[in-house]
């Protein structure tokens, strides 16, 4: 099972794909419907149930407006602030962040770049979710099962030729490849070195594929496409010039396609939403636009109102990105620039179906791969 990041259905075709396209034509291959969510959807896919049942969207979760007065556990905002100007871009930036939390043992999560003054009022949330997840029903079934997420592109190229190798001791290979991600951030997803890495992992695929034994299944799947970037606007920088101070009056965590917000009084929000509402380049959700988008009964600690950006357009600068902003962006609200896919080639069913299935769907499909029963928990549907 390969879960390409930021792979999607534009992909899927001659020019990018030609291995890979011309498989789909032999594979069950459908669009994902595009989630709004953060670690949400890694959840999704790994439990089979929905981010209203979960009660997770983002990793970050906003603490309170009194945060400061009490106890810290943050790793010391004199070594983080170092780290911050002694980086001479994001990238570096992230990697010493990521080591000091590592050293203090404190949870860090994905690499962002939360200012140091906010960090102990962004905490990283946790899955609560008490039932078993898809690897854990797995194992308890007695499948064996090998999961990496390599961190060098190198590092991948080696991984996917090895899958035959590890199918002799094993039942499930399941790497998740993020160089298309960092590429598509950085240049762009219709840039010449994002094409090259895709043409360069389809035909690792088609070596891999000649080499399977014809009982094993192969997944291809994504969590999410990556749109290009064509404007950035700066949202915190609109709201003080309007008067109104981060910290004093709300609390904002800024994401390139999204900035949550916490609000000091009815009054505040009131006066806050009606200036954002003028913005062109984004839109504050709705209660509908949130029952659409399945986060309608996800805790207030994950935002009162969400501003979401349009397609092509980021917040810059924002806690993930404060040098240079991304050419390329994904986690944009209604998205459809693109969608994430699933392929499912050498599978009990072969016919190619175009159409949409959900994260949720993931879990029940590889259970009944593997003729395991779909607890009744899950809100999913096996796809097979």
């Amino acid at each position: 099972m390969l879960w390409l990041d930021a792979f999607s259905d534009r992909y899927l075709n001659p020019d990018f794909c030609p291995f890979l396209s011309d498989l789909s034509k032999d594979c069950f291959v459908a669009k994902i419907s595009s989630l709004f969510a953060y670690m949400g959807i890694e959840y999704s896919i790994e439990t089979g149930v929905s981010l209203n049942k979960l009660k997770v969207w983002n990793e970050h979760v906003f603490a309170g407006f009194d945060t400061a007065k009490r106890s810290s556990r943050s790793v010391p905002k004199s070594l983080i602030r170092l780290a911050d100007g002694i980086s001479i871009n994001d990238n570096l930036n992230k990697a010493l962040r990521y080591a000091l939390f590592k050293i203090f043992r404190i949870q860090y999560g994905i690499p962002h770049l939360i200012p140091p003054d906010l960090l102990d009022f962004f905490p990283v949330t946790e899955n609560n979710f008490t039932e078993e997840n898809l690897f854990d029903a797995l194992k308890k079934s007695g499948v064996r099962i090998i999961r990496k997420e390599p961190k060098l592109s190198r590092s991948e190229s080696s991984l996917i030729r090895n899958i035959p190798n590890l199918l002799e001791n094993c039942d499930l290979v399941l790497f998740k490849l993020n160089s298309l991600d960092r590429l598509g951030h950085k240049y762009g997803p219709l840039s010449e070195k994002v094409k090259r890495r895709v043409q360069y992992l389809d035909g690792l695929m088609e070596e891999l594929v000649g080499k399977l034994d014809k009982n094993t299944v192969l997944i291809v799947m994504s969590d999410h496409g990556m749109v290009p970037v064509f404007g950035t606007d700066d949202l915190t920088a609109f709201l003080e010039d309007r008067g109104y101070k981060f910290g004093r009056d709300y609390f904002a965590f800024v994401g390139a396609t999204y900035t949550t917000f916490w609000f000091k009084s009815p009054e505040t929000k009131q006066a806050i939403e009606h200036d954002l509402g003028t913005l062109k380049f984004g839109r504050l959700l709705t209660p509908e636009d949130r029952v659409k988008l399945g986060i309608s009964n996800v805790g207030a600690e994950y935002g009162e109102a969400f501003f979401v950006n349009n397609e092509h357009s980021v917040s810059f600068p924002e806690f993930y990105h404060r040098r240079k902003p991304p050419a390329g962006m994904h986690g944009y609200a209604f998205c459809k620039y693109d969608s994430p896919i699933f392929l499912l080639h050498n599978g009990p069913k072969n016919s190619r179906r175009i159409d949409n299935i959900n994260f949720v769907d993931i879990m029940p499909t590889i259970l009944q791969l593997f003729n395991l029963p779909i607890p009744s928990y899950v809100e999913g549907r096996s796809i097979l």
